[in-house]
């Protein structure tokens, strides 16, 4: 009971919603100074508006994290992808909230508390910390109302998917269908052509170069190449120029005490029943010195601590109800209480022990403390420093501004619009009609949370027509990689379909000739990461090997080709029923939920202000 909503909790994760883009719990960074869009709506749902400054949090908030993770992946397609997807997820959340509303769904305060407390970043030797928690939310950017307020949302939202799972079904035809598929297991073998191995041996006719290029020269040009001058601004060199003395961090020492706290914890048991009478009893029992933890587990309701004896572990104050936690902060060691009634019913509980609240000394957390003293001044510098590289760069140009800021002046080298060398705000700006076009300097471009830009045009080199002699040796490649593409394809097809027929003495000329060689795979299941993942559903299309082997030929890709042979099909116990059926109720219910957010978007009067975006 007191528990319970941990427990419940634990298996939301699974029901998350599909393609929905959560929030991240990250740095949001300084962009907010430099924006002034909380009055500039992006979209509206209903009576309900998005506005600007909360679409622009939200997305570059996701646009960091992806870059951080795809590093050069993160192209200019995945950032125009990025814009609608965002404000569709913020639109569908709005929609959720709406219906949750509607619904009567809702998280108590405890049911929201207890949930925070399973999250182990919040957890100091596998305990939850308050003053980790109250530290983490500081250094992140997160203020305790808004982090509870996005995390009420989505445990929300994850109810109703929650709740839907009870209503998909899975016929015993389709279960036995799926278990029957997805236990499968095939033996195979395969040869494997690549063009590589037969480039060289294609005739590309001159003529046929000279006439590709005629018919194709649009496709033959030199890009357009910039190179720029910039400056660079980052928080660790800002970092490097902040002293920092005694005076400063005991000053902070003594404002955050709390940070370098740890609060009182008690270890408490409890046996929890439904009544009054039944209670008094069990308490009676226990002044005759019967064994609380056998007590415990034999009448206790709380199914979550019922089997270790009633023990509920340390907790802090507030943690549990307001009369449990008066109650257990105002015994001592080893005393039993006298029934209790809650909201939950009647509790008998034994304090078992005090963990005294701590404070780390000075000295010992001085380099911690630095380090936040320093964080804390960077920020407070960043709007200065950043509005003087503007202001300085515009006036007196960017050389100039780099002395007198002691930054240094960098050069680039010259580089395409699709480069992948250069970060994607970078190549944007220098790409944009002010910098490229007008020879201005660029507006204060934020890369991170923790560096900043300005970069003016140093020279430019326009887009040009390829002669052929310059595109020659392209095209001749390009050709003899068709022509390769084409003669293995062949010689795969020559092979398979002989095979099929019976005919190895021509297989065995092919394989002799081109020195081609089965490479024996063995028993795989259908998601096996053995072999290349073309190859594996390749060889569970095949049909069914009646008697001997079934062969057949796969283009994989541009640049191979395969022989296949299927040699035998088995059907392995693999997960059992329950497993699956679970899989297949948690699709249905996907499929539900989409169904139902596809309704509620119908019957929504949704605007969206793509210009805006």
């Amino acid at each position: 009971m007191l528990n319970s909503i941990r427990n419940k909790t634990k298996g939301w994760v699974a029901y998350l919603i599909v393609g929905m883009i959560t929030i991240p719990f990250a740095l949001f960074g300084v962009s907010e100074y430099f924006t002034g869009d909380s009055n500039i709506i992006v979209a509206s749902i209903g009576n309900d508006d998005i506005s600007k400054e909360a679409y622009l949090k939200e997305f570059n908030a996701i646009k960091r994290r992806l870059q951080k993770e795809l590093g050069e992946g993160y192209t200019d397609d995945i950032n125009s992808e990025l814009r609608p997807l965002t404000i569709q997820s913020m639109i569908n959340r709005r929609i959720l909230n709406k219906l949750a509303d509607e619904s009567g769904y809702a998280i108590t305060p405890r049911e929201l508390w207890m949930f925070i407390q399973t999250n182990d970043a919040f957890k100091v030797e596998g305990k939850f910390s308050i003053d980790k928690y109250k530290q983490l939310l500081r250094l992140k950017g997160f203020s305790d109302i808004e982090y509870e307020s996005i995390q009420t949302e989505e445990l929300i939202q994850n109810q109703i998917k929650y709740n839907l799972l009870d209503s998909a079904f899975v016929t015993p035809l389709t279960l036995k269908r799926m278990q029957s598929l997805n236990n499968q297991q095939r033996k195979f073998s395969y040869i494997a052509l690549n063009i590589e191995d037969y480039t060289d041996k294609a005739e590309i006719d001159p003529k046929s170069v000279r006439d590709f290029f005629d018919k194709n020269k649009q496709i033959f040009f030199e890009p357009q190449k910039v190179k720029v001058n910039f400056v660079e601004l980052s928080t660790e060199k800002i970092a490097k120029s902040i002293k920092v003395n005694d005076d400063n961090l005991l000053s902070l020492y003594e404002d955050e005490k709390a940070l370098f706290s740890t609060e009182e914890e008690r270890k408490a048991q409890h046996i929890l029943v439904e009544s009054e009478e039944l209670a008094n009893t069990i308490a009676a029992q226990l002044k005759q010195s019967k064994s609380f933890t056998k007590l415990a587990t034999k009448y206790s309701q709380d199914k979550s601590s019922r089997d270790n004896g009633g023990d509920l572990g340390f907790f802090t104050k507030g943690t549990m109800v307001p009369e449990f936690d008066a109650k257990v902060f105002s015994m001592k060691e080893n005393e039993v209480s006298a029934p209790l009634k809650t909201s939950f019913g009647y509790h008998i509980i034994k304090l078992n022990k005090i963990k005294a609240a701590k404070t780390k000394t000075f000295e010992v957390v001085r380099s911690e403390l630095t380090k936040i003293y320093t964080e804390r001044e960077v920020q407070k510098s960043i709007y200065k420093l950043t509005e003087q590289l503007s202001n300085l760069s515009y006036e007196l140009g960017l050389e100039e501004a780099a002395k007198q800021m002691d930054l240094e002046f960098e050069v680039s080298e010259f580089f395409t619009q699709d480069t992948r060398k250069y970060d994607v705000k970078f190549v944007a700006a220098a790409y944009s009609d002010v910098v490229l076009n007008k020879g201005e300097n660029s507006k204060l471009i934020e890369l991170s949370k923790d560096k900043f830009m300005i970069l003016k045009i140093n020279k430019k080199i326009t887009k040009r027509q390829k002669k052929f002699d310059e595109a020659k040796l392209e095209i001749t490649k390009h050709l003899s990689s068709l022509l390769a593409k084409t003669f293995i394809d062949k010689i795969a097809n020559k092979i398979s379909t002989s095979l099929n027929a019976g005919d190895t003495g021509v297989v065995q000329k092919l394989i002799d000739e081109y020195k081609l060689k089965w490479k024996d795979v063995g028993w795989v299941e259908r998601g096996s990461k053995q072999e290349d993942i073309g190859i594996i559903n390749s060889v569970f299309s095949l049909p069914k090997p009646n008697n001997g082997a079934t062969y057949g030929a796969q283009s994989l890709n541009k640049q191979r080709s395969v022989v296949l042979k299927l040699s035998a099909i088995k059907v392995s116990k693999g997960i059992s029923d329950d497993i699956l059926s679970g899989v297949m109720l948690n699709f249905e219910s996907e499929e539900l939920f989409d169904s139902i957010l596809r309704t509620l978007r119908k019957n929504t009067n949704i605007e969206i202000f793509t210009d805006r975006l």
